[in-house]
């Protein structure tokens, strides 16, 4: 298990601290990157040293670790020490990582076009994802079904929630989201008697190209009674008991985890947990989580 060991000496700049945090986790291209199981943010080296051990990386608030130096370390033993090395773009500490930020200051000749393309991307997918509608499915189709529990939670994108109600039965069904036209856009799908052939539509993401067993079942679909509800699970719900909740990988989400930062993101999944323990709460992996993002 590799850990990222922060050492936070600008506390007050807290987006630069959240953007840190962020690309620990997601490569310049918002791609989901596996180098780090874990982080933890310190105040002084003397702290992250104390704490730091086999493969870890302690790095500071504002380092942005490139390609390269991932795979440099790949397979190291010893703790690693960004400050040594000449793979980490390093951040203007005194800087926030926001729009006023990337208009201007980032624009300024001692800004390389790669720091500039980091934030433009990372910003453009936070901004996106507060009104983007998912057309198909990013993940395996199954969520894995549970027979004691009565009531199914499952996410407005994609067919996987619509896929798991027409083949379980539950006492009540809800496909929830916290993107209002996300949610919106599934309601009114599930209105419609038949699919439409083709599918144009704003802020769409993926092709409109519904799975065979999708239109097979679409008839059974339309005529179920389903509960259709905007959720934020950062807002530690708690759901009836018994219930079966997809919620893929909110947590996990780049622009989630930047809004809240690593630590907050944690504590909040995990209090989730905890308020809905009679509950079994499923991931994107479609297993149920413990305590680590």
């Amino acid at each position: 298990m590799r850990t990222a060991i922060i050492v936070n000496d600008v506390p007050k700049n807290v987006s630069l601290l959240r953007f840190t945090q962020t690309k620990l986790f997601f490569d310049a291209y918002n791609v989901g990157i596996n180098y780090f199981q874990d982080c933890k943010t310190v105040a002084s080296y003397e702290q992250a040293e104390k704490i730091a051990k086999g493969n870890d990386v302690i790095l500071e608030t504002g380092d942005y670790l490139t390609t390269h130096f991932w795979k440099e370390h790949q397979d190291s033993n010893v703790v690693v020490y960004t400050r040594d090395s000449d793979k980490v773009y390093k951040f203007n500490k005194t800087q926030p990582i926001d729009f006023t930020t990337m208009f201007s200051e980032l624009n300024k000749p001692n800004n390389t076009h790669e720091k500039r393309f980091i934030i433009d991307k990372m910003l453009k997918i936070v901004v996106e994802s507060q009104k983007k509608i998912w057309l198909e499915q990013t993940e395996q189709p199954n969520i894995t079904y549970y027979p004691q529990c009565k009531h199914f939670y499952g996410l407005a994108s994609g067919w996987k929630s619509m896929l798991h109600c027409v083949e379980h039965e539950y006492d009540t069904y809800t496909i929830y989201d916290y993107c209002e036209p996300q949610l919106n856009f599934a309601k009114a799908l599930h209105s419609q008697m038949s699919l439409p052939e083709d599918l144009e539509i704003e802020n769409g993401f993926g092709e409109w190209n519904p799975p065979k067993k999708v239109k097979e079942n679409w008839a059974k679909w339309h005529s179920m009674d389903i509960n259709f509800e905007k959720i934020d699970l950062f807002e530690t719900p708690v759901f009836p008991k018994n219930s079966l909740i997809w919620i893929s990988n909110v947590f996990h989400y780049e622009p989630t985890m930047f809004k809240f930062g690593y630590d907050k993101v944690k504590y909040l999944k995990n209090q989730l947990a905890e308020k809905n323990s009679d509950s079994i709460i499923t991931t994107t992996e479609d297993k149920e989580y413990g305590e680590t993002v």
